[in-house]
C-alpha cells in the first residue's frame, strides 16, 4: 500500500493527500500513487 505525501513549503508542512471528503487517499500500486503525486505540489510516494 502507497500513500502521496504533499511537502509544498517543507517538511513541516507535510501532509497526506486526500481526496475531496477529507479521507487519506491509499494506493494498491505505485503507479496510480505516482499519478496522484504528479498533480500534487512536490509529492512523494512513499
Amino acid at each position: 500500500m502507497f500513500i502521496v505525501i504533499e511537502t509544498h513549503g517543507g517538511a513541516e508542512y507535510a501532509v497526506i493527500a486526500t481526496d475531496e471528503n477529507d479521507n487519506n487517499l491509499v494506493f494498491d500500486s505505485f503507479i496510480e500513487a505516482l499519478d496522484e503525486a504528479k498533480n500534487c505540489h512536490v509529492g512523494i510516494v512513499i
